[in-house]
């Protein structure tokens, strides 16, 4: 799980805007209105799902990513992440 302290609905949706960007993801569930967001991102060679979801609790938005099947997504997830957060704290 990634964590960024005071996380506002405003970063919830700029965060939205970035996953949305990414060609291999979609939302799958919630709004940046409820204050959470699951996306469903797929690999490009056999279309694997990985689970994004992001919310907001306690002044904060909370990152948190996993693999839908397997125990181990090669650290994808994280990087995907940490790509999406870069790109989140760039835009100010």
């Amino acid at each position: 799980m990634r964590v960024v302290e005071g996380g506002d609905k405003t970063q919830l949706q700029h965060f939205d805007e970035i996953a949305l960007q990414d060609p291999s993801t979609q939302r799958l569930a919630g709004s940046v209105d409820d204050g959470m967001v699951t996306y469903v991102s797929r690999s490009k060679l056999w279309g694997f799902p990985d689970y994004t979801t992001a919310r907001l609790r306690g002044g904060r938005l909370e990152i948190y990513g996993r693999s839908r099947f397997g125990r181990s997504d090669f650290a994808v997830n994280a990087t995907r992440i940490d790509n999406w957060l870069r790109l989140l704290i760039e835009r100010g």
